[in-house]
């Protein structure tokens, strides 16, 4: 029977649910760490870039688009707001992107008031006609079917070149202060297939601008003239007007042999009002579409709540699994800590006479005065001094009331523990005869003393083990003797 007491684990509900309240700060960080965790967990891409031969294959605009459009949906919106979130953004986009390149170009630096234009007009002549010479105003006779295809080819073919990246390329590396891309701008070019007739008028801030952007445009054609001679029929490019005039006009375009003429606008102004009413008409569409999006219906977004609904869900699962983790580490640690019971049931259940206590935990926790009241800390003493004079007062009454002699043994595992007992009890007491003895069992001089005293009292710290305390009580009571009280520290 007295084995089976030793052994027992004696859960004190009270005084765990108190462990609980002492560690409620470390309990509530611990569950929302993980329902933190579900969450991110959920919220995780479920797809990972694949990798092949040890590389990571680099997402397309494909994929960012519908990373956006998953992002979007993450964040509750419905089809119609993540379409018109999405439709702002590239309009946005583009609007930055217009601003940027077309008002710092070299079309914006142009005063309509003080250009200067270059207009050359060319004929391409085939030569396998007769070689009949060209002017302006006797014409051309007009040649066979097979004449008139070959000259139509080939001025479909120079009007490619003469719209091609590599020309506008050529134009504003002459110029030197342009990008290629503004070349399209300041170009105004014209061709008629059935004459063979193609037109070409550049517009400069300056004389010098214009010269050179004509003189390249000679340069290119005639090198490639020189290149389609090899692989077309036998032609040439004939220069039918070269000129060069301050602001802008009018210009004709040679239609055929006869001269007859078509007006161009090379209007400067318009080309920049065109591009200034196609950044206004971004804006407006950006308006527009912000408009459009403020007046959508506020319909139940089921989505939303379907994704707040599986957000809520992984967070209260967290919430208790972190809970129940942290929960259960802590009832680990009270079942495997060395501790003594409460004071009550070391009386009740043991036979110990508890003349004092110290208080065993800190006031920490949420409810600190509840946490006390439930481990017993309210009953006992805040530190050495008063427990050891609540002690001494107690140990006289009981040596008063059993009539036994004064002399005292203090017992206990912790040398430092005895002697301070033993130093206050004998202060100013001289009706106490006091000792002490550790480790009793260990040493022949502790056994000794222990044969010798009348009142045996045991010294111990409140958290130390249970079983070590009734094996002492066991031995002692063995050898006839009877524990007069318990001193717990």
């Amino acid at each position: 029977m007295e084995r089976e007491i030793q052994e027992e684990v004696v859960i004190d509900l009270a005084e765990l649910i108190a462990l609980y309240l002492r560690k409620g700060f470390w309990i509530i960080g611990i569950s929302l760490l993980f329902a933190g965790a579900f969450v991110k967990f959920r919220a995780m891409p479920e797809e990972e870039t694949s990798k092949k031969g040890g590389n990571v294959e680099e997402a397309t605009l494909q994929d960012k688009d519908l990373k956006e459009e998953k992002a979007l949906e993450e964040k509750g919106l419905t089809a119609n707001e993540r379409y018109y979130t999405a439709q702002i953004k590239k309009e946005k986009e583009r609007l930055l992107w217009e601003q940027d390149n077309w008002e710092n170009s070299y079309l914006f630096t142009l005063d309509p008031d003080k250009v200067y234009e270059r207009q050359i007009d060319l004929y391409v002549k085939v030569l396998d006609s007769g070689n009949i010479p060209f002017t302006e105003d006797s014409g051309e006779k007009i040649g066979n079917r097979a004449e008139n295809a070959e000259r139509a080819a080939l001025t479909e073919n120079y009007s490619s070149l003469f719209q091609s990246g590599s020309f506008y390329e050529s134009i504003a590396v002459a110029q030197g202060s342009m990008k290629a891309s503004d070349v399209a701008d300041i170009l105004f070019f014209r061709s008629n297939d059935e004459a063979g007739t193609l037109s070409l008028c550049f517009t400069g801030a300056s004389e010098e601008d214009v010269q050179k952007m004509g003189d390249a445009a000679a340069e290119y054609w005639l090198n490639a003239e020189n290149g389609m001679q090899e692989n077309v029929a036998m032609h040439d490019l004939h220069l039918v007007n070269d000129k060069t005039t301050l602001g802008m006009t009018t210009h004709s375009v040679n239609r055929n042999a006869l001269i007859l003429t078509d007006s161009m606008e090379s209007s400067i102004l318009r080309r920049q009002n065109e591009k200034k009413d196609s950044i206004n008409t971004r804006i407006k569409n950006i308006s527009d579409l912000e408009k459009a999006k403020k007046e959508l219906p506020k319909a139940v977004n089921n989505a939303t709540q379907s994704s707040k609904k599986r957000i809520l869900k992984q967070a209260v699962l967290g919430l208790f699994l972190g809970g129940f983790l942290s929960v259960f580490l802590f009832t680990l640690q009270y079942l495997l800590e060395a501790k003594l019971p409460k004071e009550e049931d070391l009386e009740s259940l043991y036979g110990f006479t508890v003349l004092g206590s110290k208080k065993r935990y800190g006031r920490k926790g949420i409810l600190p005065s509840l946490s006390e009241k439930l481990s017993g800390d309210k009953e006992r003493e805040k530190d050495d001094e008063n427990l050891l004079s609540l002690a001494k007062t107690n140990l006289s009454l009981l040596l008063r009331e059993k009539q036994t002699g004064t002399d005292i043994l203090f017992v206990g595992e912790d040398k430092q523990l005895c002697e301070k007992t033993e130093d206050f009890m004998a202060c100013d007491h001289s009706q106490f005869n006091c000792s002490y003895a550790y480790n009793i069992f260990k040493n022949e001089e502790s056994i000794e003393r222990l044969g010798a005293a009348q009142n045996i009292v045991f010294v111990a710290k409140g958290k130390s083990e249970l079983r070590a305390i009734l094996n002492m009580k066991r031995r002692c009571e063995k050898l006839g003797k009877s524990i007069a009280g318990l001193i717990l520290y």
